[in-house]
């Protein structure tokens, strides 16, 4: 069954797709001199997430285990 619905939705949809591919503000941002993962991560902030979530092989149940892990880390510096 095809997921989209009318010509708007499916713009919106496949470009949501393609986006999450192939950015091109990233590979513009790389091409100017930036890192790469950086500008990733970056692009990454603010979609929602989900957990169970394994950052750099280190797995958080919750977004409680993850906060705590996270204070822990900043007060640490």
């Amino acid at each position: 069954m095809n997921k989209f619905k009318d010509p708007c939705t499916i713009a919106l949809e496949t470009d949501e797709v393609l986006m999450n591919i192939h950015n091109p503000y990233v590979a513009n941002l790389v091409e100017m001199g930036y890192d790469r993962a950086d500008c990733e991560m970056v692009a990454a902030a603010g979609r929602d997430v989900t957990y169970p979530r394994t950052i750099y092989g280190r797995t958080f149940d919750t977004k409680a285990e993850y906060d705590e892990a996270l204070a822990d880390y900043i007060n640490g510096l």
